[in-house]
Parts: structure tokens; sequence; C-alpha cells
């Protein structure tokens, strides 16, 4: 058996699954809620804990002379699975209905299969050669963590459906290497023609018009090559489709718009990852865009007509255009998808003609570009700033989070002049607040944290249909901006919900600006049906109106708007939850029943199944609601989930793998050690937890790899510690002669997918703070387990026989060791 060839072979098949998984969010992202980008997570464990579970049930059929031949049957099975697997996820609708559960059961069933094979190939490769460990895991830990960042690069210049596809290429290359050596030149001539023929594929899938596309967009049907320009990045899927002549675009238009400027225009609607929509107009004379100045969006340039104005989120430039068109001598966009400055820096510079003196666009994330800037701006504005998808899904998106937060309305406010304002603008519903509360609930917090003591007087809210604009300023408005305001309002037939100093109209309102404290303003709406709580970084699920009480609906609940997208997101994750327990269950747990897993002989045995079972699931809880949590946190800090989960896979693949490594040299079986690892590594978690919040906000300035190093530097102390537990817990178990070490090993995955799912749940209703908290006590529980993990004694004919060896640590697709 070639050295040379099982590491290449190793590190192909590594890379290629990482590829695939990170990859597989973003698609999910488009073909379904942002939420369900955990799912590729859990299915991810699932998938390759089946294969490792296939590999320990069928161990004796399996020579080690037909080692390398039996990987790279596998590797094959995995390029010839994912193609199968991209036409599932692109065919079939994932929205809600009767069928929903057997949907998400296809899908989930399709999406694990390429991890079934990868971790047939990986479990073989990892266990059966008579090679160095810590060169396998080496070769295996360097093709992962290559593989998380190499598809942060690939994104850039790669749809995802193509890069799904490559990916599934370079398991092919994994079982081309692996059959290098092989005397039968079929085998290695096979090999080579599915790798030419997978890359073949991936790259002319590239093509929109030919290429495997998504059918089904969060749940509508999407037509087939009817787009101008499609582009995928790591942010989303942008299309602009050919311009047609009809009504002007607007958000919340005044009923007392004139028809001559209501005329028809030509115009382009964009869509974002196939939901949330926004239109480019032509603007090349003031007259081009008039219709603007009707927007309530747009109220604010009444107030504020000149100065410096910066508009957060740029999209298809309309609030630009309204700025330009208003006089602001200055005008910043800043928008964090470059796609959408691209196009309006190449294609559309001409159309929609913002490419003017004083006016200029940044790629980046507006709360890290706000801090950094120290330019005063008369006008910051963030109007309907959502993929909307995300918000009508329950809004468990990361990258519009991050702007709804106590923290960075802070900044927002900061970067203004002394009586400049800051405007949002949300959906509004008249009959029930919505949104509309909740973002009145963010700013009068926001202002208490600036020391502000009336917040009533630097707040005004204004409402056109289905829209409503906060308009928030440092100081407070003075008499000629509440005169400006009232007649604004009077002239375009606005609704004036709430008058600067006065009181509100609605109850709930008036409540929220009675506050007389952030503590107060908490108390306050705690009791109210939906959720008006002001959102913080650690909670940052601005869009998630619905409280744990209500989350699945209940007598007297709204039936409209973005509670009905709560409850359906709500419904999904719990479907998942459901539909991962079953598979777990089938083709983990079953499987290693009926080949007698789980079976104790005496009283000791009995002990040890027990305490070994607490034992391996609590580690893999605990991992896994540990993992979740820094990706939310990392999501925020990052700006894009995607950029966290390779941030952190790369990160905590490398330090668990280091961990694993050095538990063989540290006596971890012994005292004291199986006291100190629990409370070292439940304290670390406590630690980091405390010291994160801080590191965040003070490095939000730096430029975005200042902070990827400092992510990886905050997480691989965590992943060393996680990568003690397991290779301790199976000496414990193998050192007490036990036979269980599988099924001790399934538990842990098990509960690993599990979680990957409950995690969110969790983090949505609770705060991400109790995903840190959970898993610390997780770690803390071990310190009642271990002694009576080590407590049995061998007894004869119970320890497994040398030339059968357990199966590895369960790979999730994080990290090669379960904590």
């Amino acid at each position: 058996m070639s050295r040379l060839r099982v590491y290449a072979g190793l590190f192909w098949i590594a890379f290629a699954t990482l590829v695939f998984e990170i990859t597989l969010t973003r698609l999910l992202s488009v073909v379904t809620w942002y939420h369900l980008a955990f799912f590729a997570v859990g299915v991810a464990m699932l998938g390759m804990t089946a294969g490792a579970v296939w590999v320990y049930l069928r161990r004796d059929r399996i020579a080690d002379a037909d080692l390398c031949r039996a990987a790279a049957d596998a590797c094959l099975g995995f390029t010839l699975s994912v193609p199968a697997t991209l036409a599932v996820l692109c065919l079939v609708s994932m929205h809600s209905g009767p069928l929903a559960v057997v949907r998400m059961l296809a899908v989930t069933l399709a999406s694990a299969l390429p991890f079934f094979f990868a971790g047939i190939a990986v479990t073989l490769l990892l266990t059966r050669p008579p090679l160095p460990i810590g060169r396998l895991y080496a070769s295996d830990l360097a093709g992962a963590s290559l593989g998380c960042l190499g598809v942060l690069a690939a994104l850039g210049w790669m749809d995802a459906p193509s890069l799904i596809l490559l990916a599934g290429a370079i398991g092919a290359l994994a079982g081309w290497c692996l059959l290098a050596g092989e005397p039968d030149r079929r085998r290695r001539t096979r090999a080579l023609i599915m790798l030419l023929a997978a890359v073949t594929l991936a790259l002319a899938n590239r093509s929109p018009r030919i290429g495997i596309r998504p059918l089904y967009v969060k749940g509508k049907q999407e037509g087939r090559g009817v787009c101008l320009f499609e582009a995928w990045n790591s942010f989303s899927r942008v299309a602009v489709y050919p311009g047609a002549v009809e009504p002007p675009q607007l958000w919340g238009p005044s009923p007392a718009l004139p028809a001559a400027v209501a005329a028809p225009i030509f115009q382009y609607r964009m869509n974002i990852d196939g939901e949330a929509g926004t239109y480019l107009r032509p603007f090349r004379q003031t007259t081009d865009v008039a219709h603007l100045r009707y927007d309530v969006t747009s109220l604010v340039h009444d107030l504020r007509p000149t100065g410096a104005a910066c508009v957060i989120g740029v999209g298809g430039a309309r609030d630009m255009q309204a700025a330009i068109l208003a006089g602001h001598e200055r005008v910043l966009g800043v928008e964090l998808n470059p796609v959408f400055v691209r196009l309006l820096n190449g294609p559309f510079r001409e159309i929609a003609g913002i490419a003017r003196p004083g006016v200029r666009l940044v790629v980046d994330e507006a709360r890290s570009y706000l801090s950094r800037c120290r330019e005063p701006f008369a006008v910051v504005q963030m109007s309907l700033i959502d993929t909307w998808a995300a918000t009508g899904a329950g809004a468990f998106s990361f990258s519009e989070n991050a702007l709804y937060t106590v923290e960075a309305w802070q900044v927002f406010l900061r970067r203004l002049t002394d009586d400049g304002i800051f405007t949002v603008s949300r959906w509004h519903s008249p009959e029930a607040l919505g949104e509309t509360g909740r973002v009145m609930s963010l700013a009068v917090a926001a202002l208490y944290e600036l020391g502000v003591a009336r917040p009533r007087d630097h707040l005004a809210l204004v409402s056109a249909g289905n829209i409503s604009t906060l308009l928030v300023r440092r100081t407070p408005f003075d008499d000629a901006d509440r005169q400006r305001l009232q007649a604004a309002c009077a002239d375009r037939h606005f609704t004036l919900l709430v008058r600067p100093g006065a009181p509100a109209g609605h109850p709930v309102l008036e409540s929220i600006l009675s506050a007389a404290s952030t503590a107060d303003l908490r108390r306050r709406v705690a009791g109210l049906p939906l959720n008006y709580e002001p959102p913080t970084d650690d909670a940052p699920y601005f869009f998630n109106m619905l409280r744990l009480r209500s989350a699945f609906g209940g007598r007297g609940q709204q039936t409209e708007g973005i509670v009905v997208g709560n409850l359906k997101a709500n419904a999904v994750l719990l479907a998942l939850i459901g539909v991962l327990a079953v598979l777990a269950v089938a083709t983990v747990i079953v499987p290693l029943r009926l080949a007698g897993g789980g079976a104790a002989r005496d009283a000791a045995g009995r002990r040890l199944l027990r305490a070994g079972g607490v034992y391996f699931a609590l580690i893999g809880t605990g991992f896994m609601l540990l993992e979740i949590a820094l990706i939310q946190r990392l999501a925020l800090y990052l700006s894009h989930p995607v950029y966290a989960l390779g941030i952190l896979l790369f990160s905590i693949i490398a330090a668990t793998g280091l961990g694993s490594l050095a538990s063989e040299r540290i006596p971890l079986t012994h005292p004291p050690w199986p006291r100190i690892l629990p409370l070292a590594m439940a304290a670390l978690i406590l630690a980091v937890h405390a010291v994160l919040g801080g590191a965040i906000a003070a490095t939000i300035v730096w430029s975005p790899w200042m902070k990827c190093v400092l992510s990886v530097l905050l997480i691989a102390p965590l992943g060393f510690g996680l990568g003690l537990f397991f290779p301790a817990g199976m000496r414990l178990a193998r050192a007490a002669g036990a036979r269980d070490t599988p099924w001790f090993w399934a538990l842990n995955g098990v509960f690993g997918v599990l979680t990957s799912a409950v995690a969110v749940f969790i983090a949505i209703f609770l705060g991400n703070a109790a995903n840190f908290y959970l898993a610390a006590a997780c770690y803390l529980a071990l310190l009642g387990v271990l002694p009576r993990l080590a407590a049995p004694t061998p007894t004869a004919g119970t320890r497994p026989p040398a030339c059968t060896p357990s199966p590895p640590p369960p790979r999730d697709g994080v990290a090669r060791d379960h904590a």
C-alpha cells in the first residue's frame, strides 16, 4: 500500500467534503430560508456518521489488500451522488404544506448521500491503513481546513450549483489518487474519465441557460433563462430581469402622488436570492426620479436636503438617487454585496446615473465602515434593509440582523452631525404594529445607551400604507424641524404616528416611549403578545416577532404579515428537528442495535453503558451548542454566515485535531485529569463568551482579514480543549473492557445531529448566550459521569479483539473529533 496515495486520497476527499458542505449553505439560502443554512451542519454529521457505521458493520468484508480500492469506490460514489443531490435541491419545492415533511425527508436524504460516501472513505482511510495516525490526521485536517478557505474564494467567481459539482469532481480526484498504484488499469481509467467528466460538467454548468439552477425558490417556481444578468457569491444570488415600462416602484407612496409624476417609466427588476426585490430606474435628469419625493422612505430629505448623506444598503441605487435629487452635496453608499457595486459601476453605470462628483460607493459592512469613518453626516438612511426572504421566514439571516441591534444603532447615531437625522423604514401594519413597534423599542434603547434622558423628544414616526419611517436625532427635534415635518406630512397625506415630544396614539408605542430606562423598557414589553424587546448583539433576531410561548401559533395569534413568516419558519425548523431525529435513529442507532451494539453482560457492563452513554451524549450536545453559538456570533462579526462558517470550520478543525493528537501524550484518564478537564472546559467556554462581546465591539473597525485572524485566535483554545474529550472517553471505555465503543460513538453523533437544529431554536427564543451557558453546563456535568465511566473492572470476554477497530470519532463536517 502506497503511503502517498493514502495521504493524497484522504486530503482530497476531506477537501471535497468541506467544499460541498459550505456551498450547500449558500444554495439552501436561495432555495429555502436562511435559517436552514444550519441544516448543512446537521445533515453532514448524519451522513458521515451513517457512513462510518456502515464501515464498522462490514469491517470483516473489506480485506486490507482491498482497502484503497474500497475507499476509491466510496470517493467515486461521492462524485456520482453530488449531481443527484443538486438536482433534488433544485427541483424539489421546500415550501410549507401537507407534504412539507415528506419533501424535507427527501431533501435530507439526498443531501446526506454524498456525506455518506465521504464518511465511508474517511473512516476506511483513517482506521485501517498501517500508517502513523498523526500523519493520517494531518492529511485529513489539512484537506478539510483548506477546503473551508478555498470555498470562500471560489464563490467569488463560480455559482453555487457549479461549485457543488466541482466538489464532486474533487471527490473523483481523491478516488483517482487512491487507484494510482492499482494494477487494474480499467479502474484507473474509469476514475480518470469520471474526474474529467465531472470537471467538464462543473465548468459547463456555469452557463445560466444550460446549467442546473433552482427551479423552486422560496417555494415558488422560477423561470429559466429570463434574466439579463445573474451573479453568485458568498452573500447572495443576484439576478437582473429585462426592463419594462410600468408604474414607478415606490415602497410607501403618497396618497397625493400627482398623476404626471406617477406616469409609467422604464425600470429593471432586481432579485436577491429569489425573493428580495428591488428596482433599478434610469436617472439622467431630475424628472426621471421625481416620484421618489413622494415615497415615505425619502421624507428625511424634506428636513435635511443638504449636507452629506449616507445610504446603508445601495441595492438598485434608489435611495442614492433620492439623496442626489434632494440636493445633498456628498452622497456615500455603503453596500455589503459587491455584486451591486459592480453593476452600478459597470453595465448599469449610465442608467443608474449616480456616477457624479461627490457620490461614491463603498463595498463594506455598514456598521464596520461607519465605526471607522470619521465623516459626520446630516442623513444616515437605512430603508427596508433585509433580503426580504429572511423577513418572511422569521429573519434567521445575519448580515441584516447586524444592522438592527442596540450596539449598531449607537454607531449610526454617533456618525450624525449635531442636528443630523438617522432614518429607518420598515414594514408596518395599521392593525398590528409588527416591526414598527420593535423599531421604536430599538431606537429608545439606543438613545438611553447614549445617555439621552427623554427619548420621545428625539423621535418621530410617519407611515404610508404598509411602510413606516422612523426619524431619530441625537439631539431633540427643534421647532423648525417639527414644523417642516408637519408640513411635509400634510402636503403628502402621510400619517404622523408619533410627533416629537408628544404622546403617541397607539398604546404600545406610548408605553415604549414612556419607559424610564432600558430596563424599564424591557419590563414594559415583556408581557406583550409579540416580541418588541430591543435586539442586542447577543440576541440579534430583530425580525423574529414571536415569543417562545407562541412560537408555533395559538389562540388569537395574528395571521398576517411577519408573524405568518415567523410561524412558517418555526414549523419548518420543527420539521427539520423531527426528520433529523428519525433519520439518525434509522441510520445509526438501529443498525448498531441489530449488530449487537449497546449490549451489556453484567452489572459492571451496565454501569459502563449508562455512564458512557451519558458521557458521549453530553459531549456531542455540548460541542454542537458551542459550535452554533460561535457561528452566530461570528456571523454578526464577519457580516455573513458563510464567512462565519468557513472561518469557524477552518479554526475548529485544526485546533480540535491538535487537541486530539495532544491527548495521546496527556494522562487524561488518570487523576486529577478527569476532574480538571470538565472544570477547565466549562470555565474556558464561559470566559470566551465573556470576552467575545467586548472583543467584537472593540475590533469592529478592523479590516476583514484582521477580524478573521482574531476569530481564529479566539476559537483555537476552545477547539484544542474540545479535542481532548472524545479520545479521553474512548480510552476510559476501552480500559474498562467495553465492547460498546461503537454505541458510544453513535450516541455522540446522534446528539450532535439533533442539537445542530435545536441550538438554532434556543438562540432565537432564549438568546445566543443560552447556548454558551448550556454548553458549559454539559461539560460541567461530566464531573458526575467520569468517575462512573472509569469505575467498571474489565471482565473476561468483553474487550474488543485487537483486529476489530472501533469506528473513528464522528465527523460532523466541522471537526474530526467531537469534543
